[in-house]
């Protein structure tokens, strides 16, 4: 019983370490998006000087590059459609 007690600690451990691993890329690749966003070279029609449409633009193709660009999971990779996402879209659009 002690010898699976101390299996179970060490594979909580394990994925303790892992989780903070996944925790510290998340926030890095996070940190990269914001700054690849704010490249004048990533601007596309708001580098040539179109004001607004580029943005939105921007978030468009991130939302197709599969990134959340809603305000409750900005940056978060998703997994399917977000209702909030699409709403934004919806929205600007007009």
């Amino acid at each position: 019983m002690e010898i699976k007690m101390q299996e179970i600690a060490a594979d909580l451990a394990r994925l303790k370490k892992y989780a903070q691993l996944l925790e510290e890329e998340n926030a890095r690749l996070k940190e990269e998006l914001v700054r690849v966003a704010r490249d004048p070279g990533f601007g596309g029609a708001e580098a040539a000087g179109v004001p607004e449409a580029g943005g939105m633009s921007n978030l468009i193709s991130l939302y197709d590059r599969g990134f959340h660009i809603c305000n409750l999971y900005f940056g978060e990779m998703r997994t399917g459609d977000c209702l909030f996402c699409a709403a934004f879209i919806e929205r600007n659009r007009r």
